[in-house]
């Protein structure tokens, strides 16, 4: 595989030695808490605040957001939250259990506000550096000089660029060492979802129904009418202090694609994505110039739909091959073609990935809320039409809203399901 590899990323502010990160939280009342709620007590050092240094542990925390301890090292996947308000409601926790719980680093998938709420303020608050695409980190800096203005202190956040500018999705590989000597990280741009790619004819289509007063067939992206009921809403956060990030510019659909890769042992290795691109067509989220008309793309090699053709979709397959073998994906279930081609391209990523386990997201943004079982019965489908054998069916740990927020999911990183010795 012929790409371009980027020299390895030191970020010396932000770089934390596991013993220095352990020293600076120790016993820290707001910490111990936040971790205990967040990693579950039984994970959490109930006189230090550190997470066990044996195991990996995600908990979600809403939509593609996770909370992450890497054997100990504290991170966080997206920052949004679905529903945060000022007190812990059908969301159960608040913007300040994740300044608490201290993440030594936030990663970005992509700019979008589903994704990326909350991190400059977080970053303020906590000195977490940011991993982002340039052109995401150039908004997390208009929104760290807005907040500047509102609550004081720095107008800048550090924030590092994984990519080139109107680089072509898979022809950079980034090495991240913030987590060494615990894991190595590698990132690349890949594709967000899209409805611009044509319906696929070499399967049965199955579709997420869109409901028409309220009603349609399964599997449709539909709430619980009772959930309402169930959970009044309370008074949001951004109502009395706005977190959102800036929608200026072009970072929103440039997405970012991460491997995280345990030393050691059995090499536990897990990948994050918060969006599923168009893989056979090469498409994205159309990207374009706003105020052209015809439309101009902003992104070299992407067409005004969003395409940037299919040998860009298969680069993107070959690096998710070639950086694995993968243990647990983390990824989106929702494609923005859901009416189009259901959920083939969440499908489609996994059969690259390869995972053992995969651990679907994004069920609380675009999918709403309380409609996460629709979305497995249409990923199901979805592989069934394919006609995805059996054994390349990766194991699901299905997560459902609001049950299985901060629900911690714990991986023994030395359990015998991840050996790779064979491999090598």
């Amino acid at each position: 595989m012929r790409l371009r590899l980027r020299p390895s990323l030191l970020v010396s502010l932000a770089f934390l030695s596991t013993t220095a990160f352990a020293a600076n939280n120790k016993g820290d009342p707001a910490t111990i808490a936040a971790r205990q709620k967040i990693f579950g007590a039984e994970n959490v050092d109930a006189r230090s605040g550190d997470v066990r240094k044996d195991k990996v542990i995600l908990s979600w925390i809403t939509n593609a957001s996770f909370a992450a301890s890497v054997k100990g090292r504290v991170v966080l996947l997206d920052t949004f939250v679905t529903r945060l308000e000022v007190q812990p409601g059908r969301t159960p926790l608040v913007i300040q259990d994740l300044v608490d719980v201290k993440p030594e680093a936030i990663f970005l998938g992509h700019g979008h506000f589903d994704h990326a709420d909350n991190a400059a303020y977080l970053s303020k608050q906590t000195g977490a550096t940011i991993y982002a695409s340039p052109e995401t980190c150039d908004n997390m800096q208009i929104d760290a000089a807005r907040l500047a203005g509102l609550i004081g202190g720095a107008s800048t956040v550090p924030c590092v660029s994984l990519t080139s500018r109107g680089s072509i999705p898979g022809s950079e590989v980034v090495t991240i060492n913030q987590l060494e000597r615990v894991a190595t990280i590698k990132a690349f741009k890949h594709l967000h979802s899209t409805n611009t790619a044509p319906q696929d004819t070499s399967f049965p289509p199955v579709v997420i129904n869109t409901p028409d007063a309220g009603v349609c067939a399964p599997p449709c992206n539909l709430a619980d009418p009772r959930d309402r009921d169930m959970f009044p809403a309370g008074t949001s956060q951004n109502s009395v202090l706005d977190l959102s990030t800036s929608r200026a510019g072009q970072g929103g659909p440039i997405s970012i694609y991460y491997v995280f890769r345990l030393h050691g042992g059995r090499e536990f290795t897990f990948a994050w994505h918060n969006t599923s691109g168009a893989l056979r067509e090469g498409c994205a989220l159309p990207n374009n110039i706003p105020g052209t008309s015809p439309p101009q793309p902003s992104q070299p090699g992407q067409d005004a739909r969003g395409c940037f053709g299919p040998e860009v979709g298969q680069k993107v397959s070959n690096l998710m091959e070639f950086l694995g073998p993968t243990d647990v994906e983390l990824g989106s279930v929702v494609s923005l073609g859901f009416g189009i081609n259901g959920e083939r391209d969440v499908v489609d990523y996994n059969s690259h990935v390869t995972p053992k386990i995969f651990i679907p997201n994004h069920v609380t943004a675009v999918a709403v809320e309380s409609s996460s079982l629709e979305w497995k019965v249409g990923y199901r489908r979805q592989q069934d039409t394919m006609a995805i054998p059996a054994e390349d069916r990766p194991e699901l740990f299905w997560l459902v809203d609001p049950n299985d927020y901060l629900r911690p999911i714990v991986f023994d990183v030395n359990d015998e399901r991840w050996d790779k010795s064979h491999r090598h």
